[in-house]
């Protein structure tokens, strides 16, 4: 049993319409097959955030959170120190390789500025 959809009465309007509700009702199906679905951006936040307190506390070898937090103790003098000391070497270090990058930067745009042209004979002269 074939179809033929070209041959209604009516002319050019007829086989439009036809093609038309077609192509809706296999747009309808098409659309009603997709496994798509949208990205809510907030669960996915939440699930990232989940799996890095997962990975965090994989890393600490702990099951789940701790559930009392002690309260912080006394530091001493000693480790104040250590820390502060050991801050202030690194922001000498800092402060020295921005002073050699800056130097050589400076040093680069005063060479970089002048431009010598010189107009060299040809070695063998022509014959």
């Amino acid at each position: 049993m074939v179809i033929r959809i070209f041959e209604f009465s009516g002319g050019n309007m007829n086989v439009f319409l036809v093609v038309l509700f077609l192509t809706l009702d296999l747009a309808t199906v098409a659309l009603s097959l997709s496994t798509c679905s949208t990205l809510d951006m907030e669960q996915f936040r939440k699930k990232r955030i989940e799996a890095i307190r997962g990975q965090i506390l994989s890393k600490l070898k702990l099951s789940s959170p701790p559930e009392d937090f002690p309260e912080p103790g006394e530091v001493s003098r000693d480790i104040v120190a250590i820390y502060n000391s050991t801050r202030d070497l690194l922001q000498e270090k800092a402060n020295e390789r921005a002073a050699t990058c800056e130097r050589q930067r400076s040093e680069e745009e005063y060479y970089a500025k002048e431009v010598h042209k010189i107009d060299m004979q040809p070695f063998y002269p022509s014959e």
